[in-house]
């Protein structure tokens, strides 16, 4: 995963470096030069990059159109008051400021500097995505709002999304970094602000999609068994069995009670139980085995595998596999890889029409 970090008080450094992570722009420097300095640490996730930009001082940074991507930038501290072709906005860590392909952009802010969080969404990612959600092609720009309030309702429920991306720009090699992490975070981001910004297409997300037959979720359930390890997205699962993004979530809220993504972590929990069942406890961390199955936060592996085991990872992983007999082992794992599923879906007739 290419990462950058640089701190500079060279202004051709400055630009040449936020230019790579975000947009070719012009920087003029409003207060002394002299004490001018630049910090930029961000990560780019394919489709996606994200980073922590900060200036020492007042700053204007002027851009052409954006023409590959989409942005969203958050003030972390201060103001940031920015304009395009599509509207002004004093931007605040309240409420984000958007920017759009088909426009040239002006940012001015931090008379006593600060830092951003920025966001760039390549447009082919973004607009795929939104294909892929209203289950029709998107062929132009999306016409997004300017501004996205980060206090209220999806706004809200965006941002603490998009903050797992703002400690990954911090520390591009921590367990976030990992592909069974990333990956699908940067596609939930994406998901998540089309849900959240203000556009044409938000009366066709909120449409109901159609729920797809019990077989299809049966065969997206066995994708996920075979290997819990890849960096499985809704829409890398959804396009393998034939069906779209929503509709494959309707099939298994329907079918099962749960997301898809959920689902998966529930494939994950049985399977990181195993391996601290096997694990050699002089060898092996509890922290390495939850990385390996994609929970990047350690807190909250512990939570969820106490309300599924009834005790502490660390305690399987001490008690060991001398504790119980291989068949025992193997009928554990049979039992926790999609038991519950079969016994609520083969039941059910394959001619189930949505």
């Amino acid at each position: 995963m290419p990462g950058i970090s640089i701190t500079t008080s060279d202004r051709t450094e400055a630009v040449a470096a936020c230019g790579d992570v975000y947009f070719p722009h012009r920087l003029t420097v409003l207060h002394d030069p002299r004490a001018f300095g630049m910090s930029l640490s961000a990560v780019s996730l394919g489709t996606v990059s994200a980073g922590l930009l900060g200036y020492a001082g007042e700053v204007r940074l002027e851009t052409g159109e954006l023409e590959t991507g989409y942005e969203v930038n958050v003030p972390l501290d201060g103001h940031l008051r920015t304009r395009t072709g599509h509207g002004d906005v004093c931007a605040t860590p309240g409420l984000a400021a958007v920017y759009r392909p088909d426009g040239r952009t002006v940012l001015h802010g931090w008379a006593g500097g600060g830092r951003l969080f920025g966001l760039k969404i390549e447009r082919i990612a973004l607009e795929e995505t939104l294909a892929e959600l209203v289950d029709r092609p998107v062929r132009s720009t999306v016409p997004v709002a300017a501004a996205l309030d980060l206090t209220r309702d999806a706004g809200r429920q965006w941002w603490s999304l998009a903050r797992a991306l703002v400690d990954l720009a911090q520390d591009p090699d921590g367990p976030l970094s990992r592909p069974v992490v990333a990956r699908p975070l940067a596609r939930s981001v994406v998901a998540g602000f089309l849900y959240a910004a203000d556009h044409p297409y938000r009366d066709l997300l909120a449409g109901r999609p159609a729920t797809p037959r019990p077989a299809t979720v049966r065969e997206a359930v066995d994708l996920l068994e075979s290997a819990p390890e890849e960096p499985w997205t809704v829409t890398d699962l959804a396009r393998r069995v034939g069906v779209t993004t929503r509709g494959l979530q309707a099939g298994f809220t329907r079918h099962l009670g749960v997301a898809p993504m959920a689902y998966l972590r529930q494939v994950r929990l049985a399977r990181a139980h195993g391996d601290l069942q096997e694990a050699d406890p002089t060898r092996c961390s509890v922290a390495d085995v939850a990385a390996r199955w994609g929970f990047a936060h350690f807190g909250r592996f512990a939570a969820v595998y106490r309300e599924r085991y009834g005790r502490l990872p660390s305690e399987t992983l001490q008690a060991g596999r001398a504790h119980i007999g291989s068949a025992q082992y193997a009928q554990r794992i049979d039992r926790d890889r999609g038991h519950t599923y079969r016994r609520r879906t083969l039941s059910e007739p394959e001619g189930d029409a949505p």
